[in-house]
């Protein structure tokens, strides 16, 4: 059903954005993700980047985001989250001003089916899943925590810290962001310039650390760091970057490994299910609507 797909995919924060009516996008804390059809936004089938993308066409495209969603390429393998994540950005609501979205619909559908097959089938029980449940197993013996941004990666985290009854203060810069998760959850928010964090617990959940704060949380209790590039030299005093919080993982390695390799199978099976039912649908995403 999806030999029209084009998906365009990047993990450079600073690639270069893409704003056009007949793409649809979808942003994670670890990529971006772009969905259009070639008879709207052709790209030749022999391109495989444009302008810093990866490009995905057909059936690979599909397969990819399979994946994606699944947890697959998450840095955590398996993590859950992403799969709500991608069902929340494709509900019927934040697709209605796209150019196909009932086919965007009938792919987000169809995805959640697979992803729910593959979760139930390899993905249970391979450790802990989660970013929140990672956090949580590092603050057992900690009251207060300061959580340091307002992403995606905080709305992960969040529930199972309030779900402990941790004493929780929320710092960000984005005013929309603060009071939104202060009406969700009881916690405490600050902006930048107005805190200074003491000898609590700290989970920096933000790329951006404003100018001076690493040196503001020497005094710190704990430091749990999400951000992918760790600050050299840091001289903190319990310091947790985030190949450490991968290697703790490390017992589920060998299980993992061999889930890949029967994944690989399951996976091609899936797909190849969709490139059978080409057969009777010629035009791909037949309910196109330009």
């Amino acid at each position: 059903m999806w030999s029209n797909l084009i998906l365009l995919h990047s993990t450079d924060p600073i690639v270069q954005p893409l704003d056009d009516s007949r793409l649809e996008v979808w942003q994670t804390c670890q990529r971006s993700l772009v969905f259009t059809d070639k008879r709207i936004f052709p790209i030749e089938t022999s391109d495989r980047f444009l302008n810093g993308w990866e490009v995905y066409h057909g059936f690979d495209a599909y397969r990819f985001l399979l994946e994606v969603v699944s947890g697959l390429r998450s840095k955590l393998f398996g993590e859950s989250e992403i799969q709500a994540q991608f069902r929340d950005r494709f509900r019927e609501e934040n697709t209605c001003g796209s150019n196909f979205a009932v086919s965007l619909l009938r792919l987000r559908d169809q995805i959640l089916e697979h992803t729910k097959q593959i979760r139930s089938k390899y993905l249970t029980g391979i450790g802990r899943q989660t970013y929140g449940s990672i956090t949580e197993s590092y603050l057992q013996n900690h009251n207060e925590v300061t959580l340091l941004g307002t992403g995606k990666l905080v709305d992960s985290i969040l529930p199972y810290l309030v779900s402990k009854q941790k004493q929780i203060r929320l710092i960000g810069r984005n005013q929309n962001r603060l009071e939104e998760l202060k009406n969700s959850f009881p916690i405490k928010t600050f902006h930048w310039e107005d805190y200074k964090p003491g000898n609590e617990a700290i989970v920096i959940a933000s790329s951006f650390l404003p100018f001076n704060w690493d040196e503001m949380i020497h005094s710190a209790s704990l430091i749990l760091d999400f951000r992918e590039q760790s600050p050299k030299n840091h001289g903190y005093r319990h310091y947790i970057p985030l190949t450490q919080i991968l290697n703790d993982l490390s017992d589920t390695d060998e299980q993992i490994q061999n889930v890949k390799m029967d994944l690989q199978y399951y996976l091609t099976e899936l797909t190849r299910e969709r490139e059978e039912e080409q057969i009777h649908i010629m035009n791909g995403w037949e309910d196109l609507l330009v």
